[in-house]
């Protein structure tokens, strides 16, 4: 009788475990490469997020300092007012310790006119001005939604058009609630010192606009300020209507008009001034410590502070210094420190001294301008 033999051979355990290991050395070569590519994405994010913030200050923020120094000189206009106009066009907003901020407005110098009566700010909704057409045509200069700017010696109030402007009227409808007025800020450590007693005198709601006060359109009024984020970032923003409310940064307060994020992690941004004088003059903000560049303005009743500011008033600013560092976290690091390794120091940006930064995961770019201002003055 014959026997059939089956073979009950099978892997062997020494196959098995070969077959495995080969399995995961694929296996982890796949994850890394994974891994690394999703590394490499993240760090080419963050360069493109980093050449938009660039082009972001350059374009919204550079070349509005730049057109802000082209109005707002009524010098060469004695029938406006016998002082110093008021506002400059740019005004500072410093911190200690904190990115700064500027409030920047260009004008139309074909819509310049002035109060034939005086004009309440808190009450009245109306501007009765001494004309409303175009210097160079025969339109009305003024239209719905426009904003004007009415000025006097120690304040000045921006306002919106709430009505179409005929060419026979002699007077502007405006919304009951401002743009912004002199002194209004008192945002998230920002503080309009416009309103002391040493430069404008009170904020510009308070107390009548008198007869013969100038007024004139507005291209463009912004605010730039840096609001610190939830995770402790901060983002640049820009407010081109405060409807009235002075801390525009506060939660709930977001509207399309205040405080629309527009740069990303900014680490800092500072701002110097530096006027005509001879020898030049520079203002780095309202810091005390910085010894090697003295602020004229660390004391508001300092007289070099009040001849500081009248600099900006008479259009005597020859240029603007922007610094900024920008800063990006890498995700698959969570912006972690390293205390060993390359360390990195930010160089000394208007009044903040050098000082060290994060190495890690993190990301930096440091941008330096300076700013020629378009000085020219109206004619009326």
């Amino acid at each position: 009788m014959e026997k059939t033999i089956k073979s009950n051979s099978g892997f062997s355990l020494i196959e098995v475990l070969i077959s495995s290991v080969i399995m995961l050395i694929v296996i982890i070569s796949v994850y890394s490469l994974i891994l690394s590519t999703q590394k490499t994405q993240i760090t080419e994010d963050n360069k493109v997020n980093m050449n938009q913030s660039i082009r972001a200050i350059d374009q919204i923020l550079c070349d509005n300092i730049r057109n802000a120094g082209s109005i707002f000189t009524l010098m060469g206009t004695p029938a406006f007012l016998s002082t110093t106009t008021p506002f400059a066009g740019i005004y500072p907003l410093n911190r200690n310790n904190y990115p700064d901020g500027i409030i920047l407005a260009s004008g139309d110098h074909n819509a310049v006119t002035k109060l034939t009566s005086p004009f309440n700010p808190t009450g009245d909704t109306t501007i009765q001005v001494e004309k409303v057409m175009d210097v160079d045509k025969t339109v009305p200069a003024w239209k719905l939604n426009d904003i004007g700017i009415v000025m006097r010696s120690n304040g000045y109030y921006i306002f919106k058009v709430a009505a179409t402007v005929n060419s026979s009227a002699t007077q502007l409808t405006i919304r009951a609630t401002p743009v912004y007025f002199s002194g209004l800020l008192n945002t998230g450590g920002y503080v309009d010192h416009s309103s002391n007693s040493n430069h404008l005198g009170v904020t510009g709601n308070t107390n009548n606009y008198p007869t013969g006060s100038p007024v004139f359109r507005l291209f463009y009024f912004s605010m730039f300020l840096t609001k610190t984020e939830s995770d402790g970032s901060k983002t640049l923003t820009l407010t081109s209507d405060t409807e009235g409310v002075s801390d525009i940064l506060a939660a709930g307060n977001e509207t399309s008009t205040r405080a629309i994020p527009i740069v990303p992690n900014v680490n800092d941004i500072q701002f110097e001034y530096i006027t005509k004088d001879n020898p030049p003059e520079l203002w780095a903000s309202s810091s005390t410590s910085n010894t090697s560049y003295p602020n004229p303005c660390a004391s508001a009743s300092n007289p070099n502070c009040i001849s500081f500011i009248r600099n900006f008033t008479t259009k005597n600013i020859t240029s603007v210094r922007v610094f900024v560092l920008l800063e990006t976290k890498d995700k698959h690091m969570g912006g972690i420190e390293k205390s060993t390794g390359q360390g990195y120091e930010k160089r000394r940006m208007g009044d903040v001294a050098a000082i060290g930064i994060p190495a890690g995961g993190y990301h930096y770019t440091y941008l330096t301008y300076e700013i020629l201002m378009r000085n020219f003055n109206i004619i009326y």
